[in-house]
């Protein structure tokens, strides 16, 4: 896997975070990528786009289809028979495979609009008119820990891992890599602007613990309606069996062109490979499972957060709790009545 590479933007959002927060702030990315990040940094926004935007392996290709469907009249056809990549680009992927500079944003110039795209890339890296016109964007977090573990399975399918590297190895690499606060900063930025009107922000968590809620949440955000019928469809479609099963869904021909590039044997690998929730404690021994739980709540503390509040997982308690203290009360109140 390529080495982390110290990137500084053109300029950063203060109007979003405040300047101390990014007087501290240090970018890295995979690879040399300073060239196409100004072209990112200027590259053209309109005000009917909508972004999807995840550090690798948080539920992305999961939020695309949502979106792509509540933004395409549920157009499960297309949806079946269209690859997701050639509906919704993933902006870097071009450029990381090509190295063509001049054609590396192309995918999404030419897309039709209203255009949804992917990125996975930090708040200070993407398009400035992001943080000008106020185009939508979709941020979804994921337990790191679990994205980890994801990670290095699809990093050893694609062939970008050296062989001898074990999923240990992978998680010391985080741990201890100089880029380890960039999945932190990376999360705390757009947990910070989640009241923003124009930001989105959920979690997989959330996603696995009620997707029609969050189906829900998406029209209403971008403005659109669902009627029962349809959203039963959406269940089922969205579904991790019917996700995994799905070749449009699967990410095939991006991972073609990678594993062409990097020479990868032929191995059996499902994009939507498992789709769990804490599934890293079956995957890593109880040691590296706690040194992995003390770095994350260490990384996160820094902030003042918990890793619960960035899953938004406290929010569900605290609607559960104020539920359950409303059925309370109206017992109460039907017993004062009697």
């Amino acid at each position: 896997m390529m080495e982390p590479v110290v990137v500084k933007p053109k300029r950063y959002p203060t109007n979003l975070l405040p300047q101390e927060h990014w007087d501290k702030r240090v970018c890295y990315v995979r690879g040399e990528m300073g060239k196409f990040l100004d072209k990112v940094h200027d590259a053209e926004v309109y005000d009917d786009d909508v972004w999807v935007v995840t550090l690798p392996k948080c539920g992305t290709t999961w939020m695309q289809e949502l979106v792509w469907l509540v933004m395409n009249d549920y157009d499960f056809e297309t949806a079946k028979n269209v690859d997701l990549e050639m509906r919704s680009p993933f902006m870097e992927f071009d450029y990381m495979v090509n190295h063509d500079l001049d054609g590396s944003l192309k995918p999404i110039e030419n897309l039709k609009r209203p255009r949804l795209v992917k990125s996975h890339l930090a708040l200070p890296l993407l398009p400035a008119q992001l943080w000008d016109k106020k185009a939508k964007v979709i941020y979804v977090v994921r337990n790191p820990k679990d994205a980890f573990v994801s990670e290095y399975h699809f990093a050893r399918h694609l062939g970008v891992l050296p062989p001898q590297c074990s999923l240990e190895d992978f998680i010391n690499g985080r741990i201890y890599g100089k880029d380890c606060n960039e999945q932190f900063d990376n999360m705390y930025e757009f947990y910070k602007l989640r009241s923003e009107p124009w930001l989105f922000y959920t979690s997989f968590e959330q996603m696995k613990l009620n997707l029609r809620q969050v189906i829900l949440d998406v029209c209403k955000f971008l403005g659109k309606t669902i009627d029962g019928d349809t959203m039963e469809r959406m269940l089922i479609h969205l579904s991790f069996e019917e996700m995994k099963k799905n070749p449009k869904t699967n990410h095939l021909w991006e991972i073609e062109q990678i594993r062409k590039m990097t020479q990868a044997a032929d191995g059996d690998f499902t994009f939507c490979r498992k789709g769990e929730t804490n599934s890293y404690k079956k995957e890593l021994s109880p040691e590296v499972v706690q040194k992995l739980d003390v770095f994350v709540q260490e990384k996160i503390s820094n902030y003042n957060l918990t890793l619960d509040d960035l899953l938004l997982l406290n929010e569900n308690r605290e609607k559960l709790f104020s539920k359950k203290v409303r059925q309370m009360i109206g017992l109460w109140e039907e017993k004062a009545a009697i």
